[in-house]
């Protein structure tokens, strides 16, 4: 098959069936980027639990024609969480880990994306993260940190000595975001949420495909699912394909790249709703979506949509707070009040000093819980 056979007949569609039909489809060094999340092997309505070991070996397979099919210069990500069986939790990401470097990939990044809610453990501590991992196939590979610096905590501090005195220490873009990602899971009260149990955040999904792929590049996820890969590729630019083998979901995928309303007036989420009506100058109350629970729609200056930013930083105050309620209790002093309890004021309203204050001298509990 041409170039230019593959691409037509391949880009910018989502093929319904298995991804190793289509992985067989296509010729070696055609894609920049594979992002991906498998299915986890855990017994979840979405697929079928098997043996950990038969579960790799068929990954191990995907993965090695993942790889076939990727660019000298391109990434791969694999997203993984872990299996778990009568008790005995396995991380996936250690055992994807060697067949990853023995199909000759280079460990890049070991990305943990923390969330401050998951599954609750009742005999082990509660998961609250999964691991996302960053391969690349060279050492020359893409990675445009321009495309995806965040604000400096410290934006306007300068040197005050030296050659360089008066000079921002930073650099003025931003910087590096690190390795620990806070993306708001996609579930209930989230505008991307479909009717998929386990969806990929858009802000994920973007900071993958903008670091490691050029605009025009071409990005693989052979485990579509709702098809949040293929809309971020699009809408940055990026040429995609990939594979999905439940029908729903395929529907849910080709739905979200339509943008416009089925027959019934349905959107596959919120956030395809808002898109249309902002575009169109529509009403969004005139439409409806999958998973709607009220009367009508909110329109998006209502919703309050908070940067990963804000949701690092109220991880970063909890942790520090169930630290100091964990050190008084067992030094035998008050518990300080968390300053979130039932929902608070959050982060992303206090000023800074406010922030440093409820910290540094946190409101104390007696035993009787009075303040």
């Amino acid at each position: 098959m041409t170039a230019n056979a593959w691409a037509s007949s391949h880009l910018d569609r989502i093929f319904l069936g298995d991804c190793a039909e289509l992985l067989a489809q296509l010729p070696d060094g055609c894609v920049d980027l594979v992002v991906s999340s498998p299915p986890y092997n855990l017994g979840k309505e979405y697929e079928a639990k098997r043996a950990l070991e038969a579960y790799l070996e068929e990954q191990g397979r995907v993965l090695g024609e993942c790889v076939r099919v990727l660019k000298s210069t391109g990434s791969l990500f694999w997203q993984v969480g872990a299996f778990a069986d009568r008790g005995v939790l396995v991380p996936l990401d250690v055992r994807f880990f060697p067949i990853l470097e023995e199909l000759g990939l280079i460990p890049r990044n070991r990305i943990m994306w923390v969330r401050q809610h998951g599954l609750h453990g009742a005999r082990k501590f509660s998961c609250r993260h999964e691991a996302i991992l960053w391969f690349s196939k060279s050492n020359d590979y893409i990675f445009n940190l321009d495309a995806i610096r965040v604000p400096q905590k410290y934006q306007n501090k300068k040197a005050w000595r030296g050659e360089k005195k008066g000079q921002l220490t930073c650099h003025p873009d931003g910087k590096n975001p690190g390795d620990i990602w806070l993306f708001r899971n996609v579930k209930h009260n989230h505008e991307e949420q479909t009717i998929h149990p386990c969806q990929f955040p858009e802000d994920l999904v973007a900071r993958i495909v903008l670091s490691t792929t050029s605009e025009g590049g071409v990005v693989l996820d052979p485990f579509m699912g709702a098809g949040t890969v293929a809309v971020v590729s699009r809408d940055h630019g990026r040429h995609f394909l990939g594979a999905e083998t439940e029908p729903r979901y395929h529907e849910v995928a080709m739905r979200r790249l339509k943008g416009v309303p089925n027959k019934s007036g349905r959107f596959p989420n919120l956030k395809t709703l808002r898109d249309y009506a902002e575009r169109t100058g529509t009403p969004v109350a005139r439409y409806s979506f999958d998973l709607q629970v009220g009367e009508s729609p909110t329109d998006r200056r209502r919703a309050r949509i908070y940067p990963e930013e804000h949701h690092l930083e109220a991880l970063e105050q909890r942790l520090s707070y169930e630290e100091m309620a964990f050190a008084a209790k067992r030094t035998g002093q008050q518990v300080p009040v968390d300053p979130m309890v039932n929902g608070g004021c959050g982060p992303a309203r206090e000023s800074g000093r406010r922030r440093r204050a409820s910290m540094d001298g946190p409101t104390l509990f007696d035993a009787t819980g009075r303040s």
